[in-house]
């Protein structure tokens, strides 16, 4: 690692970079197996919280609004939740501000309870999405077999 001697890396960093991209990046649509990309997701999560970087991770994704993956351990709407909660904490995340990053980061290792809980509430929505797909995946297998039965 170059650069400041004092630099924690994060947890990911030791991961070969094709696995990283499945658990973090746009790549694990590669992997057609639905259970196993619950897994990596999860696996991702505990890694992320196992991590010591983890409150700068997630407030550079919130700060440039990444719009992919599971960063930091949480998703797209769970971050946008978490700089709503900021901003209404009344933290300055505008683009003129020059120490947002830090500020954010601060806020965030400060809120760990918040973190937990723009996590379950995406989540839970996220699992109310999985369920409604697989019973609709159910009712239209039903329907098409159906179909097909002679009567």
């Amino acid at each position: 690692m170059s650069g400041d001697p004092n630099r924690v890396a994060g947890v990911c960093s030791g991961l070969p970079l094709g696995i990283q991209d499945l658990m973090w990046g746009t790549d694990n649509a590669r992997v057609r197996n639905k259970s196993d990309q619950r897994i990596l997701k999860s696996t991702a999560r505990i890694l992320c919280d196992m991590c010591p970087i983890q409150a700068e991770c997630l407030a550079q994704s919130i700060i440039g609004r990444e719009q992919h993956s599971r960063i930091g351990g949480i998703d797209v709407k769970a971050r946008r939740l978490l700089r709503h909660r900021a901003e209404a904490d009344g933290l300055d995340l505008s683009p003129s501000n020059p120490a947002r990053t830090r500020i954010l980061t601060t806020w965030i290792r400060d809120h760990p309870e918040l973190v937990r809980e723009v996590r379950e509430q995406s989540s839970t929505r996220e699992g109310r999405r999985r369920r409604s797909e697989d019973q609709y995946a159910y009712r239209h297998r039903e329907t098409v077999e159906s179909a097909r039965r002679p009567e």
